[in-house]
């Protein structure tokens, strides 16, 4: 019995190390995927974002803003809010939802990402709390432009 427990604690000890090795830096704000993330304007997608690494490194959402931007060696519109959500601590820690591509202006020559803003409140020097943010991007691609 002995070896038993103390094998299941080293088990566990080892999962633990496993899984806090595993949050990447660029997960700290959450990890958005888009399915599917080749769009039409006028499309239903899903956004799902993992937050487990966000939770772990004490970044737990009190907002998430999900929005669409664009990148091209000319003008192009500001991002495109797609969805702003109050997160529930209690909930478990993916964020899914589904949308529609607005129909907006788009060019063939842009480069477009899904930006996830995570909002999540911190202690200041003081103890008083504020909220402060910090993003991630994930690529998508946007055809049937008119």
């Amino acid at each position: 019995m002995r070896f038993t427990l103390t094998s299941t604690f080293a088990a566990l000890a080892t999962l633990t190390t496993v899984i806090a090795q595993s949050c990447s830096e660029a997960g700290r704000f959450g990890l958005p995927s888009v399915s599917p993330s080749t769009l039409s304007p006028g499309q239903t997608f899903t956004v799902t974002t993992n937050l487990t690494c966000a939770i772990e490194k004490g970044n737990t959402p009190t907002y998430l803003d999900y929005y669409i931007s664009a990148s091209a060696t000319h003008k192009t519109s500001g991002p495109i809010l797609l969805a702003r959500r109050t997160w529930d601590k209690s909930s478990p820690p993916i964020d899914t939802f589904t949308t529609t591509l607005p129909n907006w202006f788009y060019f063939d020559d842009a480069t477009y990402t899904l930006n996830l803003q995570n909002s999540f409140e911190r202690e200041g020097p003081t103890g008083e709390k504020v909220i402060t943010a910090g993003g991630i991007e994930t690529p998508i691609t946007i055809t049937g432009i008119n």
